[in-house]
């Protein structure tokens, strides 16, 4: 999966606090699962159907961590689930490992894989997992597959499998940490489940009970994201005006004629784009799964309009849309995803209608928005919005009529006086600080908890910078989530002010201007691109904007180098690049060519607020040093 968009879920389980190691009831039923020491994998077998006997069982497939003290009592149990819904959490152990390390001496790490997805029973629907021809056509065949076990596979019935795993190996009262869907999961089990918690966290949470079916709260905190991004960003800022209105005038102009041509996605592929207002409006949404539309977009669409240079806009289409199919089965289910969409969450139609009744059904929903609210996907209109390939409002519309409905959380609805902590990036979309914010009020003992300039999921991939703090000193202390005014130190995304072609249209800054000012800006600005490229890439080369490419090895201490790379037509950049995730730090030594010669060393700090950058060397043999806004 991409390195900074990932989508989890966590349940973090603590409290029960056993005198010997907690293992299963019966040993015999784990085993060595063989890629670590120690650590055992196991599966209970649960009813496919609990209303119906008949209908057979299913594996629910585990794997446990165990504490690394081993002298000592341990203090209980954390238990990750993986999001999406669909991801195989199993797969994903990475994350929780490093999340929950500072915890993991005296408690053990619990990993079970939900009901349809990886090791417990995945759904493999081949041609939803394809993502070709009609996504709609295929959410009916998939049901179709699924049968009448097709209402099976939601939130509630894995909720209860949850229980039953935490059950099996004698586990008692837990924390929970869910996150982007895991949120979902979380409050479900913790509405079925209120007894099993001894704490509740939410990371980027939207709510399982009111939720709007039209979901229009992510054009609001869309609107506020980019911009807040660039009122933030100093140069952005001082550009004036509205960054939304300048998108709308790019969707005007892409109404007018959409845009066409080829670019490469950040792991070099290259692909025919075709640019138009829905997929801007898809671009528009899926910024909140990383920084990079939130950096690029605006200056794209200027460099477009302005000046007719596509490229920065088609490489923002070409990195942002889907390549290829969902992968292996075992790591990502799409089945699943749609089986839990489709049951569990409001639909526009009366789900226990005929599919055949649900399209007028589905019409009249649409004719009451736009007559109430036909402003509700600003700055795109209900058409526009619903012609995205971001929008799901009909995906689910062939699924069938469920046999026997399991809500999520049947009424009456009461939420569990457990203490529950609730985040969210101010930047997030999908799960807006406005959905959260709604759960955090529906919780009697709640903390929330916005987090300035990070979009969706806060805590995981932090590296300890504040949000995985919180939530560690959350979980560790039972519920008590300290200082948290960290929340508000993250640096702002350093938005792109312009997309110049050559170096003679660099935009000066003050103090560093003409031929060796530009050509200082250049380099720093080849570099922040190509490191920006690597948040987006899947595999370990990459390409430049306008030619060249990188390699890169490391996920934590990032190592780059640099051969002949262009964010300029007219300056090559090579050389070597060192970022420390762990710190912010970079530091990148380059040579330069093409219309200009030089040798630079370039540092900055990633972390820091209002960030200046470092730049000293030669260009043409003279000696330079500047000092100015890092890109």
């Amino acid at each position: 999966m991409r390195r900074g968009a990932a989508v989890f879920l966590v349940l973090g389980l603590l409290g029960f606090v056993p005198t010997q190691p907690v293992l299963a009831r019966h040993p015999t039923d784990l085993r060595p699962c063989g890629f670590a020491a120690n650590v055992l994998c196991g599966e209970i077998s649960r009813a496919l159907d609990p209303a119906d006997p008949t209908a057979g069982t299913i594996p629910i497939s585990f794997e446990l961590h165990p504490p690394t003290v081993t002298d000592q009592p341990p203090l209980g149990t954390i238990v990750a689930v993986e999001g999406g819904p669909g991801y195989a959490t199993t797969e994903s152990r990475a994350y929780y490992l490093d999340l929950f390390a500072p915890l993991l001496d005296r408690r053990q790490l619990l990993l079970v894989d939900n009901r349809g997805t990886g090791g417990s029973a995945a759904i493999n629907c081949s041609e939803l997992q394809s993502y070709e021809g009609s996504y709609i056509h295929n959410v009916g065949l998939c049901g179709a597959q699924l049968g009448s076990n097709s209402d099976v596979w939601g939130s509630a019935l894995a909720a209860d499998d949850m229980a039953a795993v935490l059950d099996s190996l004698g586990i008692g009262q837990v924390d929970l940490y869910g996150d982007s869907y895991g949120t979902y999961f979380g409050q479900t089990f913790a509405l079925r489940h209120p007894d099993r918690l001894r704490t509740l966290t939410l990371d980027a949470a939207y709510p399982v009970v009111g939720p709007d079916p039209w979901y229009r709260d992510i054009n609001r905190a869309m609107v506020d994201a980019f911009r807040s991004t660039c009122q933030r960003d100093l140069g952005c800022a001082a550009l004036g005006g509205d960054v939304i209105a300048r998108i709308r005038a790019l969707a005007d102009a892409l109404n007018a004629k959409p845009l066409r041509g080829m670019a490469r996605d950040a792991d070099g592929g290259l692909h025919q784009v075709t640019v138009d207002t829905p997929l801007l409006s898809y671009l528009m949404g899926v910024a909140t799964f990383g920084s990079a539309v939130y950096r690029e977009l605006d200056a794209a669409g200027r460099a477009y309009l302005e000046r007719g240079d596509a490229g920065p806009l088609l490489r923002i289409a070409a990195e942002q849309i889907t390549w290829g199919d969902a992968g292996p089965v075992s790591q990502y289910s799409e089945g699943l995803y749609v089986a839990v969409i489709c049951n569990d969450y409001p639909q526009l139609w009366d789900i226990s209608a005929p599919v055949a009744a649900r399209p007028a059904q589905f019409a009249r929903s649409l004719q009451q928005l736009r007559t109430a609210d036909p402003n509700g996907f600003a700055p795109f209109t209900v058409e526009e919005w619903l012609a995205s390939p971001w929008t799901e409002f009909r995906s689910c519309i062939q699924w069938p009529t469920p046999s026997r409905w399991v809500p999520p959380v049947p009424p009456p609805v009461v939420f569990p006086d457990v203490p529950t902590l609730v985040l969210v990036g101010d930047l997030d979309s999908i799960t807006s600080p406005e959905g959260a914010a709604k759960v955090a009020s529906q919780f009697p003992r709640s903390t929330f908890v916005e987090v300035a300039n990070l979009p969706h999921v806060s805590a995981l991939d932090d590296h300890g910078r504040c949000a995985s703090d919180i939530v560690i000193r959350y979980v560790s202390t039972g519920g008590d989530a300290g200082d948290t005014s960290c929340a508000s130190a993250y640096n702002e995304v350093r938005v792109v002010e312009d997309f110049p072609r050559r170096l003679a249209d660099v935009m000066p800054l003050p103090g560093v201007d003409g031929s060796t000012g530009r050509t200082a800006i250049a380099a720093a600005n080849t570099v922040a691109d190509m490191l920006n490229r690597w948040l987006s890439m899947y595999g370990t080369r990459g390409v430049g904007l306008r030619g060249g490419s990188f390699v890169t090895t490391g996920l934590d201490h990032v190592r780059l180098r640099m051969d002949h790379l262009r964010w300029v037509d007219d300056v090559a950049v090579s050389g070597e690049v060192e970022w420390n995730r762990g710190d912010g730090a970079i530091r990148a030594t380059v040579t330069l060519s093409g219309t200009v010669d030089g040798h630079l060393v370039l540092a900055w700090n990633d972390w820091e607020q209002h960030a200046a950058i470092s730049v000293r060397g030669t260009v043409h043999g003279h000696p330079v040093s500047y000092r100015f806004p890092a890109p």
